[in-house]
């Protein structure tokens, strides 16, 4: 084997180009292409899944195919990068652009936060800037009314 050759086998990515390049196959809804930039044990989780963290590739194989069949499109585009001293830990931040399956567009920032081992994403967690649905939200709003409510009676007394 050459020099060049030796070199070039042993090249792993950046981080940042392993994500460019899971984004780039998500986008064209490749999955086996998604599922090479992640090792056999990684760790994905994203709160947009009905199965927010996924354990190894049989769990994002089966959220991709959930995303993949919601989903007519993906976009994101990235607006920044941060990476550690050593490469193996990082944050990309994005503008995502999707469109639902149904024809909705949806429009939303969202940071991917992840790690690699040996050239492969061991872990990549997906963060929005809005709070949890569901029972959850509903009990945010409640303590937040109340909590209005609260002030409102406070500073009705003291006029």
């Amino acid at each position: 084997m050459s020099e060049s050759s030796a070199r070039a086998s042993t090249h792993r990515p950046t981080l940042r180009a392993l994500l460019d390049q899971m984004l780039e196959a998500t986008m064209a809804k490749d999955k086996a292409a998604v599922l090479a930039t992640f090792a056999p044990d990684a760790v994905f989780t994203d709160p947009h899944y009905p199965n927010p963290e996924m354990r190894g590739l049989d769990d994002i194989a089966a959220g991709l195919d959930w995303g993949f069949l919601g989903m007519e499109r993906f976009g994101f585009t990235v607006v920044g990068s941060f990476m550690s001293e050593d490469g193996n830990s990082g944050a990309i931040e994005m503008d995502c652009e999707h469109v639902l399956a149904s024809g909705r567009t949806l429009t939303f920032p969202q940071v991917f936060v992840a790690g690699m081992e040996e050239g492969l994403l061991v872990r990549v967690r997906a963060y929005e800037p809005y709070g949890p649905g569901g029972v959850a939200m509903a009990a945010i709003r409640v303590q937040n009314w109340l909590l209005r409510l609260r002030r409102k009676t406070a500073g009705g007394g003291r006029s």
